[in-house]
């Protein structure tokens, strides 16, 4: 996660890394806008979960009260990045079939050590 964040050149306030069963990951960072180079707050929050994790994400500008839809898309933007570098990674265990269905590997399809 810190990753992705790193790649979109934000200045990284904070950073922690999540534990399971005693505290959620954290990351806060500044982001620049393209333009005129205003400040906008990024939080992105990792809480772990029983099959995996769970992000949330929020994007604030610091100045004015209407952003022309920049958070929004910064957020989509992230999430995106986010969704590739997930499905860039091996799977950790390769999916085993339900017992008993049809079609299913069984002792003898597997191959030899």
């Amino acid at each position: 996660m810190l990753a992705v964040v790193n790649k979109r050149r934000w200045r990284v306030v904070d950073a922690r890394t999540p534990q399971a069963g005693r505290r959620e990951g954290r990351i806060e960072a500044v982001a620049r806008t393209p333009i005129m180079g205003f400040r906008d707050d990024v939080v992105v929050r990792i809480r772990p979960e029983p099959d995996g994790a769970r992000i949330d994400a929020r994007s604030s500008s610091r100045y004015g009260s209407f952003d022309f839809g920049t958070n929004a898309a910064r957020l989509r933007s992230l999430i995106n990045d986010i969704e590739d570098a997930i499905r860039a990674q091996k799977p950790e265990r390769p999916p085993t079939p339900a017992p008993g269905k049809k079609g299913a590997p069984t002792k003898k399809d597997q191959p030899k050590k």
